[in-house]
């Protein structure tokens, strides 16, 4: 017969062996991959860059969407202030407001057609006439475009933007490496 110490130790050794091996089973659920698992809950498709300009990604997440609708993603790569911002949402939706800007004659990203707005100031009319695809190096910029649905899902608003010296050349060719993140439909 166990002395009652005994027993409150084997109860939780027991209850630590049980809840160790709960564990693992609830982590091992997620594939490790943010986009597909992000992708599960979501009926608009995800896509992600295959270039990054050299930079790692540091941020990945799901946000409310303040206009309703379903959640969007939010990813970041860079640390500093040299920085690649890549917003995805549900075409339709208007989850966040990327600010003022200059809106300037649009391009082709993989035959779609994408909006260039560069972060001039757009009160400042003379700065607004000069702003060109050079100021996204010093003062910031993006691209929006709508990228088609796979599988079935709904297409997705992208809204690729760069910082802190991303030049306008290295915004586009982000923006033209994204790819599907699901090479296969889930479930």
């Amino acid at each position: 017969m166990l002395h009652p110490p005994r027993r409150k130790v084997t109860f939780l050794l027991l209850a630590f062996l049980l809840s160790s091996s709960v564990i693992p089973s609830a982590v091992a659920m997620g594939s490790g991959n943010a986009y597909l698992d992000a992708q599960t809950g979501l009926t608009y498709s995800l896509y992600k860059p295959v270039n990054t300009v050299g930079l790692a990604q540091s941020k990945f997440q799901l946000l409310v969407c303040g206009g309703g609708g379903e959640q969007w993603v939010y990813t970041r790569f860079g640390k500093d202030k040299k920085l690649v911002e890549i917003m995805q949402t549900m075409s339709g939706a208007h989850c966040s407001d990327p600010g003022l800007s200059v809106k300037l004659a649009g391009i082709k990203v993989n035959g779609i057609k994408a909006e260039v707005h560069v972060y001039c100031d757009p009160i400042n009319a003379t700065a607004a006439k000069k702003c060109s695809t050079t100021d996204v190096a010093k003062v910031g910029g993006y691209l929006m475009f709508t990228l088609p649905g796979y599988y079935g899902m709904k297409s997705t608003n992208m809204q690729v933007q760069g910082v802190g010296g991303i030049t306008y050349a290295q915004l586009v060719a982000v923006a033209r490496s994204m790819t599907p993140a699901s090479t296969k439909p889930s479930g």
